[in-house]
């Protein structure tokens, strides 16, 4: 098999804020999670197998939910659909949280610790 370059996607200036991103996430006032943001670069493969192209290459928010202490949140990620992205990040500049039927205040974290937690609970986690 031939090897192919990852595409690569315009950069989407709309999710620079949530690139490598931390926040609380509370719950009726107390800390129930952790969630931790990135962007990847998403497309789809079309053609024949013998002439395969990306297309539709986009730059997606990918997030990851972690429970602090005892709380009920269960660990979960996922990506922000394109038709999806203007509602989650005008959420997310708002300080919510939308998971199951709860609806999170998020407490976004300074640069430094936003990198100390991806370190330890982001896609980096287990790395060293």
């Amino acid at each position: 098999m031939f090897a192919r370059e990852k595409p690569t996607a315009e950069r989407d200036a709309r999710l620079d804020p949530y690139r490598r991103a931390a926040a609380r996430m509370l719950l009726d006032g107390r800390e129930a999670g952790l969630l931790v943001t990135r962007v990847v670069t998403w497309w789809e493969i079309a053609g024949p197998p013998w002439r395969r192209r990306a297309e539709n290459v986009r730059e997606v928010a990918e997030w990851m939910v972690w429970r602090i202490g005892s709380t009920g949140i269960p660990p979960e990620d996922g990506l922000v659909g394109h038709e999806d992205v203007d509602e989650e990040l005008a959420d997310w500049s708002a300080g919510v949280f939308r998971l199951y039927d709860d609806v999170y205040a998020l407490e976004w974290l300074p640069p430094e610790e936003a990198e100390a937690a991806h370190r330890e609970h982001g896609w980096d986690a287990g790395e060293g």
